[in-house]
């Protein structure tokens, strides 16, 4: 899944599901804390529970073309080696009242941090139903973002809480890689903090326009 090793008990997620038909994903990181040796089927339920905790949050938020498929979590165990859970959750499909505008219009969830540099905070890019696009406008309607706020921070503390045999914690975060241009000797890993959700509609591949808070 990566092409980088991020620190020892940390896992790399991706939550893959269908829009249009098309593939899409949305990838996430934390840091556990383990009573040991973290066992397969301790990795395979927290990864059940954390595909459990994306529906809850978000599946009345997402329009109804999106299509849940898969989650895949890479464990970067200590000594170098990785465990890998895959769960095929039971299917659902987003509940809004829409299908999505076009395939790569996004909401952008813009994750919070203690830390700052160039380039910005982590950010998950997620489909939306067209209700939720003001009439005539590129902007999310104001109902739209307070739901959405709602939805991430909800996320976040069920991602927070998840515990499962010898994984015994969990923090929501992102791994820095590079520092000054330069890969870092260990790339380290920062928590997350809250979420903001922008006024301006973006994409899968750049965001549109100048965005205010």
């Amino acid at each position: 899944m990566a092409s980088r090793r991020g620190p020892d008990n940390s896992v790399r997620v991706a939550i893959v599901g269908l829009l249009r038909g098309q593939t899409c994903a949305n990838i996430f990181h934390a840091q556990l804390t383990t009573s040991g040796t973290i066992a397969q089927a301790d990795l395979d339920t927290w990864l059940t529970n954390l595909l459990a905790s994306f529906k809850t949050d978000f599946q009345a938020q997402l329009p109804t073309d999106f299509a849940i498929n898969y989650g895949k979590a890479v464990l970067y165990a200590p000594g170098g080696g990785e465990l890998v859970s895959t769960v095929t959750p039971t299917a659902w499909s987003g509940t809004a009242a829409q299908a999505s505008p076009i395939g790569s219009v996004a909401l952008v969830l813009s994750w919070q941090s203690g830390v700052y540099w160039r380039g910005g905070k982590p950010r998950s890019y997620m489909p939306i139903p067209t209700g939720a696009i003001t009439a005539a406008t590129d902007t999310l309607s104001a109902t739209a973002r307070t739901n959405w706020t709602t939805a991430g921070n909800n996320f976040r503390t069920a991602m927070n809480g998840l515990t499962s045999g010898t994984i015994t914690g969990t923090t929501m975060g992102f791994v820095s890689f590079r520092s000054g241009n330069a890969e870092r000797g260990t790339p380290l890993f920062f928590s997350i903090s809250g979420v903001v959700v922008h006024p301006r509609v973006g994409s899968q591949r750049r965001r549109d326009g100048k965005w205010q808070n």
